[in-house]
């Protein structure tokens, strides 16, 4: 059988932002549901992975990264520079982050068979969801290039779309995502009194795009920053059949899925040590201390997107993909929280969302600064309580 390299969608976040009620006991219910669901979706995935529709999506997707990384090479005028390659697999959270999702390794070259260095099988079961985190700006411009003249690591990445239940490419479904800057500021929502968002009028790092007829979209953008309490990581909302509006940019459509995607602490490490990453003072979070990777991680799923290194030198930049699998007959549309809206004229906060404060919100997050809060735990997971249940009593 194929290995299958899964997402990571945990809903588990850290203890110490849970009422004391909230017991371990009743979070590992929880989660426990979460599993029984993810493991109907994983047997959903593996019935067809073998087949020949998605195998031959597999060989064009190696062929399409294998020309991308050929065409960023050029570009940088790396032609001449090697590609080397480590290979990692299976195991448990400890063990995916010991190894390496770096596809780069000492003696290859673009002469390495596609299949070799792009075609290993990463699709991901992501059921339930994870988070949608405080930061979440509906409203973005519908674009490919989203890094509005920051600085950092260039970061090409291409995130790929399967039905998790026949394995076929998923087109024209909208893709939207957002990440911090080199050093830990959100654009797009309400600079904070400790000033650590971009503000609402800000769009850096934002963007969506409608994937094509294999369920593939394409960003250029940088290598995500850190801030408190979180270990590195990039958001992503799915979107099917959303109304794309003149001023490029969309509105509505019904939410397939709500994701994070995380890289290996290795090449975390190595960024940090880079400019401007380095001017950032607030400690880094490894993944061990990350509540929303730490529950729990087995052979099934693989939290960290694959990766290449476009030469020996990091500043040339990275490409890196991961295909994930949609639940189709899903809407998460519940699990949507908003925390600004940009229109034509700027960014306008959503009272009582994401961001909001005061007692009429009292879950708001607090800044990335702070490690507690007052929202329960059991409020997020228990939401999927019913969904989780549902899926494990069909399967």
């Amino acid at each position: 059988m194929v290995a299958m390299k899964c997402l990571a969608a945990f809903m588990a976040i850290p203890l110490a932002l849970a009422h004391p009620e909230d017991t371990q006991e009743a979070i590992k219910r929880e989660m426990g549901l979460r599993n029984v669901a993810h493991a109907a979706a994983t047997r959903s995935l593996s019935e067809c992975q073998g087949s020949a529709q998605a195998l031959e999506l597999r060989k064009r997707s190696a062929a399409r990264r294998s020309a991308k990384v050929a065409e960023l090479r050029a570009q940088r005028g790396l032609t001449d520079a090697p590609l080397s390659h480590q290979k990692r697999d299976l195991g448990s959270l400890d063990y995916y982050n010991s190894l390496s999702h770096n596809e780069t390794a000492e003696g290859f070259s673009l002469e390495t068979p596609a299949g070799t260095l792009f075609g290993s099988n990463n699709t991901c079961a992501l059921v339930p969801e994870t988070t949608i985190g405080p930061y979440y700006v509906l409203g973005e411009s519908v674009r490919s290039n989203i890094t509005e003249g920051e600085t950092g690591v260039p970061l090409h990445i291409e995130l790929q779309f399967v039905d998790m239940n026949t394995c076929a490419a998923v087109p024209e479904l909208l893709i939207d995502v957002w990440h911090c800057n080199a050093t830990g500021f959100y654009s797009g929502v309400p600079s904070g009194s400790l000033g650590y968002e971009g503000g609402l009028n800000t769009t850096f790092l934002r963007g969506a795009q409608i994937a094509d007829e294999e369920g593939v979209v394409a960003f250029d953008s940088l290598f995500p920053g850190h801030y408190s309490g979180r270990t590195t990581h990039f958001h992503l909302v799915v979107q099917e059949d959303p109304e794309l509006l003149p001023n490029n940019t969309f509105t509505g459509g019904t939410t397939k899925h709500i994701g994070q995607l995380y890289f290996d602490d290795s090449l975390v490490q190595a960024v940090e040590a880079t400019a401007p990453y380095n001017t950032n003072t607030v400690a880094y979070t490894t993944w061990e201390y990350d509540g929303w990777m730490l529950e729990e991680a087995t052979t099934d799923y693989d939290p960290f997107v694959e990766y290449v290194q476009l030469s020996e030198n990091l500043a040339d930049g990275l490409l890196a993909w991961i295909t994930v699998a949609v639940n189709m007959t899903a809407d998460r549309k519940d699990h949507v929280a908003v925390a600004a809206h940009y229109y034509e004229g700027g960014g306008v906060a959503v009272v009582n969302g994401s961001m909001g404060d005061g007692p009429s919100n009292p879950c708001a997050p607090e800044p990335p600064n702070f490690t507690t809060g007052p929202c329960s735990a059991l409020s997020t997971l228990s939401s999927y309580t019913a969904e989780a249940t549902a899926v494990a009593t069909a399967a």
